[in-house]
Parts: structure tokens; C-alpha cells; sequence
């Protein structure tokens, strides 16, 4: 145990005193704000930048009466010579030309120079289609106003029986959010753990070291070690995250405070029972953050230590970075089948049969039940659940400190997985 402590404590100086590890904690928060700041900044020119689209409508029957409501994306006008129409396609003064082929306009052609997007495409029709219905409600003696009218608005607010919101919409959120954080962690800090130990081997550092401690407790040190500095980069990615968040407020809110401002907010406070601000604070009210937290750290621990321990195995039994892409899809299989289960299953029915049993097994456990977590589960679940996923780890971390015990010192021979079987089975 002695030894294991010291080269976890020797892996986490190591790795969280380099630059790299400084500049990542302190740019994370600010390149991951960045490139979601980015993303929505180009939504939003592309959104308000477009392009109007130039109809041309060819409407011998009559089926639309000259009446097409131009929107923010396309400007209609009727013609009645098609192949005029396909001479101002051809030089660009329209863009689009549907040919209305029968009174009920349910066959429509669609001429352009280039391909109409898919978006574009979609709008179209239901433009269409509305301009229509509006067109047979008013041969009926009918309007859409007065049949908007009949149609009731329902504001659902759905509650437990405590009175609580069930706030569905934030556990999906924070659950899912979780969940992703563990997945990409396990990823991210598996992989380095198994490249520090091909590195090692091929140094041949670890003959040294081997010298001193046993192959086993070298495994579980470098595990446990990496472990830690994950969870530590991530803690400091909250907290400067949260830190960021209140300077930007201060700094632009403070700027835009004034007595108008003041008296407005006064007004609004009458009404934010009605808001999206009060629903939104009720759903995070209904959160238990002991609870998620909790369980976060449990799974966060427990997927990572499993996941790493077969890492690590795999690292020792090959020589380069090419040779493990055998490896490695089997064993992220079941952490990115626990992924497409966290977004089918789990968010349809987070109780059903397949949601429970997949929280359960332990390869796709860390994945699954942090989605759950947030859908106030059982206690018992979390604890069968934490059990069996650190249960197996033991068992696996057993299995791997033989492959690791015996391919940290193999060199020249290509690994196998028949190999790696024969390392398991040895009792040598």
C-alpha cells in the first residue's frame, strides 16, 4: 500500500505540475465558452444573414388565387410564362420556379440553377401547404383566426405528489451533462494512461522501477494517480467556471444599471410567478444535489478505475500507439453503447426495464445511471449498482495486473488477444 501511495502521489506531482495541465485548468472554461460563444454567434448571423429566396409561382388553375405570403425567407411573385420564369432563373434575378401542375396543388415541380437545401425544401411545402388550408378554410366560409380561436393553449406544469416541479426537462439536462463529462473523462485520461505505459515500456524505464515495486502495485499507483488528476482538473473547470460567470455578470450588468432599469425590474417582479426564470428555479429546486453529487464522484471513481485497469493492461501488452486499435474498440464498446442508451432509453422511461438493467451492469453503469440520477432513484439502486461496478473492478484490475504484470516486461512479440488470454490463465 506504501508503494502504491507513492507513485500515485509521484503520478499526480508529475502530471499536474506540467504547463500543459496549468493551461489547460485555467483556458478550459474560457476555450469551452469560447467555441460555445462561436457556435452560437455563427447560428445567429447565419439565422438573421440569410438570404431572402426569390419564388416564382406558374399557377395556371388558379389553385392559390395570387395570394403566397412572403416570410423572412422567401419572397413570392405569380408568372404566367414558365420558360420566362427559366430565363430569370438562368440569370439569377429568381431563384426558385414551382410549376403548380393540378387545382388540388398537391404536384408541384421545383426548377432551380442549384439545389434547393433541405431546409429550404421542408419550408417551402408547409408554406405551401398553410397557403392552402387558409385558401379551402375561406371557401368554406371559415378563417384561421376563427379556427385558432377554437384551438384551447394548454401551460402544463407538472408537479410530484410533494408539491415539488419534477423539473423533467433540468434532470435530462444535468443528467445527460454528467454522464457526457464522465464518458469524455474516461476517454481522455484512459488513453493517457495507457500511452505513459507503452512509453514507459519502450524506454525501458519500467525495468528500473519494476526493480524496486511489483508490477501490480505500479498499475494500480498510475491508475489511481491519473484518477485524481482528472478529478482535479475538473473541480478546478467548476470553480473557474463559476468564478468567470460572476466577473462577466458584475462587468456587464453593472454597466447597464440604472434608475429605468431599477423601476422595470420592480414591474417585472409582479409577474415573474408567470416567467420562464420562476419554472426554471423550480425545476432546479427539485434537484437533489446531494444526491447527483454524490453519485457523481461514486461513478465518476468507479467507471474510471475500471476502465483505466483495462487501459493500462493494453498499454503494457503492445510496443506502439498503432498496435492497440485492436484493443481498444472492444473495450469502448460498452461505454459508447451506455451512451446511445443514456440518450434513447434512459430519456424515454429513465425506470424501464432496459434503462435499469444497463445502470446495473458495470461496463455501462457509470454512463447510464448518472442519467438516472437526477429522477430522484433509490438509494438501494445507487449502492447495488456502486457495488457491482467496484466489485468488478477488483475482479478486473486482478485480470489486468496479470497481462500487466507479464506484457510490461515482453518486447519484440506482437500482442494477441489469444495472448492476452494465456497472460490472464497463468498462474506463474
Amino acid at each position: 500500500m506504501k508503494n502504491i501511495i507513492l507513485i500515485l502521489r509521484h503520478e499526480f506531482i508529475t502530471r499536474a505540475s506540467k504547463k500543459s495541465f496549468i493551461v489547460m485548468t485555467l483556458l478550459g472554461p474560457i476555450i469551452i465558452g469560447l467555441f460555445y460563444g462561436t457556435i452560437f454567434l455563427i447560428s445567429y448571423s447565419q439565422f438573421n444573414d440569410s438570404k431572402k429566396v426569390k419564388v416564382a409561382i406558374h399557377d395556371p388553375h388558379h389553385s392559390l388565387n395570387f395570394q403566397m405570403r412572403s416570410d423572412s425567407s422567401f419572397e413570392f411573385h405569380f408568372v404566367e410564362d414558365v420558360a420566362q420564369a427559366k430565363k430569370q432563373i438562368g440569370e439569377e434575378t429568381t431563384d426558385v420556379l414551382l410549376d403548380i401542375k393540378n387545382k388540388t396543388g398537391d404536384s408541384v415541380d421545383v426548377v432551380a440553377k442549384k439545389s434547393l437545401s433541405l431546409t429550404e425544401k421542408q419550408e417551402l411545402k408547409g408554406l405551401l401547404a398553410n397557403q392552402y388550408f387558409n385558401n379551402r378554410l375561406g371557401e368554406r366560409g371559415l378563417s384561421k383566426a376563427s379556427l385558432d380561436s377554437l384551438r384551447p393553449r394548454i401551460r402544463m406544469t407538472d408537479q410530484l405528489l410533494t408539491g415539488k416541479s419534477s423539473g423533467t426537462e433540468m434532470k435530462s439536462g444535468v443528467g445527460y451533462f454528467g454522464a457526457f463529462i464522465i464518458y469524455l473523462f474516461i476517454f481522455m485520461y484512459g488513453v493517457m494512461i495507457m500511452r505513459g505505459v507503452t512509453e514507459e515500456k519502450n524506454n525501458r524505464i519500467v525495468e528500473i522501477i519494476i526493480s524496486a515495486v511489483k508490477p501490480f502495485e505500479l498499475m494500480m499507483g498510475k491508475i489511481l494517480g491519473v484518477a485524481l488528476v482528472g478529478l482535479t482538473q475538473f473541480i478546478a473547470w467548476i470553480v473557474l467556471s463559476g468564478l468567470l460567470i460572476m466577473v462577466l455578470s458584475v462587468a456587464f450588468g453593472a454597466e447597464h444599471i440604472d434608475s429605468q432599469t431599477v423601476m422595470q425590474t420592480q414591474q417585472q417582479i409582479k409577474h415573474v410567478a408567470d416567467s420562464p426564470f420562476a419554472d426554471i428555479m423550480g425545476q432546479l429546486q427539485s434537484l437533489n444535489f446531494v444526491k447527483i453529487l454524490t453519485g457523481f464522484v461514486i461513478f465518476f471513481f468507479g467507471g474510471f478505475l475500471l476502465y483505466s485497469s483495462l487501459f493500462a493492461a493494453i498499454g503494457s501488452a503492445v510496443d506502439s500507439d498503432t498496435e492497440t486499435q485492436q484493443f481498444m474498440f472492444p473495450v469502448s464498446m460498452p461505454l459508447i453503447f451506455g451512451l446511445i442508451i443514456a440518450q434513447i432509453a434512459v430519456f424515454k422511461d429513465p425506470d424501464s426495464s432496459l434503462a435499469v438493467w444497463c445502470s446495473m451492469i458495470p461496463f455501462t453503469s457509470p454512463v447510464v445511471m448518472m442519467v438516472r440520477l437526477p429522477f430522484d432513484i433509490s438509494w438501494f439502486e445507487i449502492i447495488c449498482s456502486s457495488v457491482i461496478l467496484f466489485g468488478t473492478f477488483i475482479l478486473v484490475v486482478w485480470l489486468a495486473g496479470k497481462i500487466y504484470r507479464i506484457g510490461i516486461l515482453s518486447y519484440g512479440q506482437k500482442a494477441s488477444y489469444k495472448q492476452l488470454f494465456k497472460w490472464m490463465v497463468s498462474k506463474s
